[in-house]
């Protein structure tokens, strides 16, 4: 007990000590007032109009949102601050590119500490991770009702070397049959952009993890900090055998059971973003207000990959409804989905150096509720999210003594954020998260009585203190700590500490900026 009140005593002293040395570097004048996201520029607002601070939206930029980058309740995508080349008859108009493009740079110096760090291959010296993450995105309107967005996105991944990547790109069709009755949304999108707790735009980073999917069980040297709501909560799950079964530089003949020859993204892991929570997904959905300003409705599906040997094509299905109070100082909304991916993992074991598959992919179906309450200078938000997958059938498996195997088939996230603004350029915050894991908990009969599950909880507090020079420039210092005990992991898997349980803390301090 000694040893934690000291650790999170330095620690909290480290976080204190970074905030105070943000509001030294407040002195200096950031001289670069036209750097304003590509919005705000186009209808010469204040970021803070659509913001609480960025990157949350306050319900007036929540409406921007659904409206299709028009402002609430018109339809002005068609000649807002556009230019008509070739006359009203047959002219086209065209927006300057300073009001189609915008930038976001995250960067960061971390410092992480571990319970046992010879358990991973992870290190606790400081780290510059600079820049973390650089979005570019190009959104806008093409007409009136028509409008596209499309990000590219260079960032650290999973321990890996840094690279760039084409993320959400999708067009909508707003307004169809009157105002807000239907909005159709196309291409690769996050679902959740327009539940009360959306996975983008947190004022909490994500930080991702350090591991390789291309093994299985997954090797995660250090699981990553978000929302853990979010999380796939399932230990033991996989994108089935159509991600295994390659040559092997010896010359091996293809075996989709041979742990030699496992892909990238074959193992599922339980700490990363899923289903409706997901950064993206490639779909189609229709949001609308066909009833009044007070409830959102939205409706859509995905198109993925099963997790079948032969990887065919699955449609997930889902709804979400949402109710909005607005009040002078307080607003409040709160948000329930629903979300159905049939046939969308493998429960998986490994024998022996041997692969062994269920007989079936389970269904996986996630259900959450979510509110936020905003009243004056606070913004309080969380979510409960629960997974159930149906009960993996391993019989017939005589390696495996008879297909025994013991699972949990349902897990529950919570995640409960409140910021508070101190000030027009001060914010703090804190985020308690819960991860109440299932999925595989003991790979056959064998296993030692004494050893612990697989699947194991995880629980983390944040901290973070925010500092606006400007309404689109963050400096921030937060810090984490893991509230879960130590955990070994089971003596079959070497029975070092777990990783739900190794990272002790993280520190980081850093800037989040768009332009």
């Amino acid at each position: 007990m000694f040893q934690f009140r000291h650790k999170l005593k330095n620690s909290v002293v480290k976080l204190l000590v970074s905030v105070f040395l943000f509001a030294g570097f407040s002195t200096f004048d950031i001289k670069d007032a036209s750097a304003v996201p590509s919005f705000a520029r186009k209808y010469d607002m204040s970021c803070n109009a659509c913001h609480t601070r960025q990157p949350r939206l306050n319900p007036y930029g929540q409406r921007f949102l659904e409206n299709g980058y028009q402002l609430p309740g018109t339809a002005d995508g068609g000649r807002k601050e556009k230019h008509l080349f070739g006359g009203e008859v047959n002219g086209v108009t065209l927006d300057d590119i300073s009001n189609l493009m915008a930038f976001r740079v995250r960067a960061d110096v971390q410092q992480a500490s571990y319970e046992v760090e010879a358990d991973t291959e992870s290190s606790s010296e400081l780290d510059i991770v600079f820049p973390n993450v650089i979005n570019m995105f190009v959104a806008g309107t093409i007409t009136q009702d028509i409008s596209f967005f499309g990000e590219v996105e260079y960032a650290t991944r999973e321990g890996h070397d840094p690279a760039l990547r084409f993320e959400r790109s999708f067009m909508a069709f707003d307004n169809i049959g009157g105002q807000q009755v239907a909005n159709v949304k196309v291409g690769v999108f996050d679902p959740s952009a327009m539940y009360s707790f959306p996975t983008h735009r947190q004022q909490i980073n994500p930080i991702p993890p350090e591991a390789h999917t291309d093994k299985f069980p997954p090797e995660i040297n250090r699981m990553p900090l978000l929302p853990m709501a979010f999380s796939s909560k399932m230990f033991g799950m996989t994108r089935g055998a159509s991600y295994v079964g390659v040559e092997t530089p010896g010359g091996t003949a293809k075996s989709s059971s041979d742990p030699d020859q496992i892909q990238d993204d074959f193992s599922i892991l339980p700490f990363e973003p899923f289903l409706y929570n997901a950064p993206y997904q490639t779909g189609m959905s229709v949001h609308g207000r066909p009833f009044g300003n007070s409830f959102l409705y939205q409706v859509g599906v995905v198109q993925k990959k099963d997790a079948t040997a032969e990887a065919k094509t699955r449609f997930d299905s889902y709804v979400m409804m949402r109710y909005d109070w607005l009040g002078e100082f307080s607003n409040f909304q709160v948000s329930g989905f629903y979300y159905s991916a049939p046939k969308a993992a493998m429960p998986t074991v490994k024998m022996g150096g041997t692969l062994y598959y269920a007989n079936d992919a389970i269904d996986w179906n996630r259900y959450g509720l979510a509110a936020r309450w905003q009243y004056k200078k606070w913004d309080i938000y969380g979510t409960v999210i629960w997974d159930e997958i149906d009960l993996p059938d391993f019989s017939g498996k005589t390696a495996m003594q008879g297909g025994a195997s013991t699972w949990n088939t349902s897990a529950m996230g919570i995640s409960l954020e409140a910021d508070y603004l101190l000030s027009e350029k001060w914010l703090i915050g804190a985020r308690y998260d819960q991860m109440d894991s299932a999925g595989l908990l003991r790979g056959s009969t064998m296993v030692a009585a004494w050893d612990r599950d697989m699947a194991q909880d995880a629980s983390f507090l944040a901290l973070v203190g925010k500092y606006y020079p400007k309404p689109n420039v963050g400096l921030y210092a937060r810090y984490h700590h893991n509230l879960a005990s130590s955990v070994k992991l089971p003596t079959a898997l070497g029975g070092g500490e777990h990783p739900t349980t190794n990272l002790t803390s993280m520190i980081a301090v850093g800037v989040d900026m768009a332009f």
